[in-house]
């Protein structure tokens, strides 16, 4: 479950005032929504692992921990209609089916998360907010996953820590362990394909440390 010393539907709120926005610019334009800082390249990232991975098929994607804002700005660059979206939102009130920008599955709940197979999980920069990886294990099935997208995302060479977020009050951070992040996955027989970094000025920590990176990482079975 993701932290929750954090008022996140204030925070999925203002996200959502965004998100229309931008579906409403995309609709009548022919290009994508511009977003500021370093949004354009993470959905950019998580749209190419999508359409590198199609098998013929639908492909179930999850986005986990996040909102609808993820989503709201893809449809301009990919086709959408090749792939089913599931969001975990913990803090929605019930489960529901978006319509805009196209259809998407809200699950609010951890229990129901497996009612469904997914081909492609993507964390976005969520994993900072989860007090342990080991926890996923609890109602997640890794068996049917193929790519696991993590981007915008703290990690540390050095020890695991928690520390408040700089860019918003009573958010607290876990800074992961980078080998430590790996290796999770490794087990579950995945492995890295692509990684790069962002500037530190995304990382997101009120002193400066110098074994924290701001990363994107993909990684693949």
């Amino acid at each position: 479950m993701l932290m929750k010393n954090y008022n996140w539907q204030n925070y999925n709120l203002e996200r959502n005032k965004l998100s229309k926005k931008i579906i409403d610019f995309n609709k009548k334009n022919k290009f994508n929504f511009i977003e500021k800082q370093i949004y354009n390249h993470i959905r950019d990232i998580f749209c190419l692992v999508l359409t590198l991975s199609k098998k013929g098929k639908k492909n179930n994607v999850l986005d986990y921990g996040s909102n609808i804002l993820s989503l709201s700005n893809i449809k301009n660059k990919i086709i959408v209609k090749n792939f089913n979206f599931f969001i975990f939102n913990p803090y929605k009130n019930k489960n529901n089916k978006e319509i805009k920008p196209f259809r998407i599955t809200t699950i609010n709940n951890e229990k129901n998360i497996n009612k469904y197979k997914y081909d492609i999980l993507n964390f976005g920069s969520c994993l900072q907010y989860l007090e342990s990886l080991k926890n996923l294990d609890n109602h997640l099935n890794f068996s049917n996953i193929s790519k696991v997208i993590i981007t915008h995302t703290p990690l540390t060479l050095g020890k695991s820590f928690s520390a408040i977020q700089s860019n918003h009050a009573n958010l607290l951070q876990k800074i992961h362990n980078y080998n430590s992040l790996i290796n999770f996955f490794k087990k579950k027989n995945f492995r890295v394909i692509f990684k790069s970094r962002n500037d530190d000025k995304y990382i997101g920590l009120k002193k400066t440390n110098k074994k924290v990176f701001s990363l994107n990482i993909v990684l693949s079975k």
